[in-house]
């Protein structure tokens, strides 16, 4: 129910450390929405957040990641982008099958069907997906990665304060 960029780790804000971990993997990173590169589509959702990236950077591939995954590793995000090749996104599938949308790499090939989302209402990270050739990357083709972990979602405060047990534990 609020903006979790603000939110503390080890003493440093969601964004702040997302911030840091990911300009050792990427040449650039932009932030999208308040503070940021402003939302062509302001209160539409990461969707919208995507567009904006799009059009505001010019990029030809994104790498996306939520500010609310507090242990995504840049390593892996750095694995997505150069698995990306022709296709239109690439991320990973989950062992119960889900795909997360919200840590992955997107090619430019992508904004029309963005757009097409957005003016159809349909704000929702799967209904991009569905338009899309997408590589997907497997938790088993990853032995040793805590995908799960890694992929660990801040959404409630309960989240928050596992969040920070495990953090706290890693520290030891």
């Amino acid at each position: 129910g609020r903006d979790k960029a603000g939110l503390t780790l080890d003493g440093e804000a969601f964004l702040t450390r997302l911030v840091s971990r990911f300009q050792e993997a990427f040449d650039r990173v932009y932030v999208s929405g308040p503070g940021g590169l402003p939302d062509l589509r302001p209160g539409q959702g990461p969707l919208a957040g995507l567009e904006s990236a799009f059009v505001r950077t010019g990029a030809e591939r994104l790498f996306v990641t939520a500010v609310d995954l507090p242990f995504a590793d840049p390593a892996l995000a750095r694995l997505l982008a150069d698995r990306l090749g022709e296709q239109d996104a690439c991320l990973f599938r989950r062992r119960d099958g889900r795909m997360e949308p919200l840590f992955a790499a997107y090619r430019h090939s992508c904004l029309p069907h963005i757009q097409a989302c957005l003016d159809q209402g349909r704000r929702a990270m799967g209904a991009l997906l569905d338009r899309l050739d997408c590589r997907l990357v497997g938790a088993d083709e990853l032995p040793g990665v805590d995908l799960e972990r890694m992929l660990f979602n801040v959404n409630t405060p309960e989240d928050y304060l596992w969040a920070e047990k495990i953090s706290n534990s890693s520290l030891q």
